[in-house]
């Protein structure tokens, strides 16, 4: 069986989780204490991190985006990458624009509210240390508080553009709801990767957390359902399961079209999803064509043969959100899932590309990241393609 260690505090922790419980496959959580940290996660991973999986033939991987690729090669059936070039186009990129992006909702919206925090020392000192008493939970809880609360200046989030997040979540939360009206997932009937993304980021630290909770369950109730849904609860509570009562007066399920429990027909994408989409491109697209800038150089003037890791961050970056300039920190491990998705579009055929063209062409800066050559951003011709690597992004991966 599969062991993920992890803990319901973590966003990327519930995406994996929610992958394994949609496509049933075994697997014993493993809650991330101080002594799992200590004596497992760091060495064999390096520094402590999580989701962790290890496998039944006791390989480690680290990574939620990693896990499920492997997982996926593993379990190919049902696939959560669409095979049509335009789907799976948008999946890869709701992936990379929820892991990399939504993370500015996500922390500000935990660490920002002292409301939250009675919330967070109880589940923080129980998952990491439960054999101590409340109160000495508590204790070591204000110690992981506090250093979090310290990292939300370098992902940019100050007093200065708190309000412009919070509004920019706000607006999310209609159009996710305007979606889910239509579509019980993002690509139609069944989940893809983007799914599993956003709906880690949202249960873990967006639904269970006391501020952002109480808003999305009063401002976007739909969106806590399909949460909800995504978690395992209440799964005859939707679209693709009703019953109907027959002619001789009993229930029975409500036969709907196979389709209806598939992606969309056609590689088509819903048009429910292009406010969303949008939002994602015009917020993080200027960050991502930034970054790509910043780790090019960062790589021609650093990188050697004897050191090619590159650090978390390397520098700083002007952004903009609802109109507000602010700075933060430069995050090479964006430009690591941004790889995934250029690759992919080079390995289409020119009728192919030109469909996803005439599809992203509509967003700002869609074009561009699309048809990205991240080439420079793998390491110099010296040293070879690809041997760069990139260390992991936020800490809570």
């Amino acid at each position: 069986m599969y062991q993920l260690i992890g803990g319901e505090l973590s966003p990327y922790t519930a995406k994996v989780c929610f992958y394994l419980r949609h496509k049933n496959i075994a697997f014993e959580p493993v809650q991330a204490t101080a002594e799992v940290y200590m004596n497992f996660v760091r060495p064999r991973v390096g520094w402590n991190i999580i989701p962790v999986l290890v496998t039944p033939e006791k390989d480690v991987i680290q990574d939620s985006t990693d896990i499920i690729s492997i997982l996926e090669k593993r379990h190919p059936s049902p696939s959560v990458l669409p095979q049509t070039p335009k789907q799976k186009i948008v999946s890869l990129l709701l992936e990379m624009f929820v892991d990399e992006w939504i993370i500015m909702p996500v922390m500000h919206y935990r660490w920002s509210f002292p409301e939250n925090l009675p919330f967070l020392k109880e589940e923080f000192g129980r998952i990491s240390f439960p054999s101590l008493s409340v109160q000495d939970r508590n204790e070591v809880a204000e110690k992981i508080y506090s250093k979090f609360k310290g990292f939300l200046p370098i992902i940019g989030i100050t007093d200065k553009s708190r309000q412009a997040i919070e509004e920019s979540w706000k607006a999310l939360l209609d159009e996710l709801t305007a979606h889910f009206d239509k579509h019980p997932y993002f690509l139609g009937g069944k989940p893809c990767v983007g799914d599993f993304a956003f709906a880690g980021m949202a249960y873990a630290h967006l639904y269970r957390d006391p501020v952002p909770g109480y808003l999305m369950k009063t401002r976007a109730p739909l969106v806590a359902a399909w949460v909800e849904n995504m978690n395992g609860h209440l799964p005859h509570a939707n679209k693709l399961s009703l019953h109907e009562v027959t002619e001789d007066g009993w229930l029975m399920r409500e036969d709907l079209p196979e389709d209806s429990r598939d992606f969309c027909a056609g590689d088509d994408i819903p048009a429910t999803l292009f406010p969303i989409l949008t939002r994602f491109f015009t917020e993080f697209g200027p960050i991502l064509l930034s970054t790509k800038s910043y780790v090019t150089k960062y790589i021609q003037q650093n990188v050697t043969p004897n050191q090619t890791k590159i650090p978390r961050s390397i520098g700083i970056q002007e952004y903009s959100i609802g109109g507000i300039k602010e700075t933060r920190g430069v995050f090479p491990f964006s430009v690591w899932k941004w790889q995934r998705i250029t690759d992919f579009y080079c390995t289409l055929p020119f009728e192919s590309r030109v469909e996803v063209d005439r599809l992203v062409v509509r967003f700002p800066f869609g074009l561009e990241i699309i048809k990205a050559n991240l080439d420079d951003c793998r390491g110099s011709t010296t040293y070879g393609r690809g041997k760069v690597a990139a260390n992991k992004l936020t800490g809570v991966n």
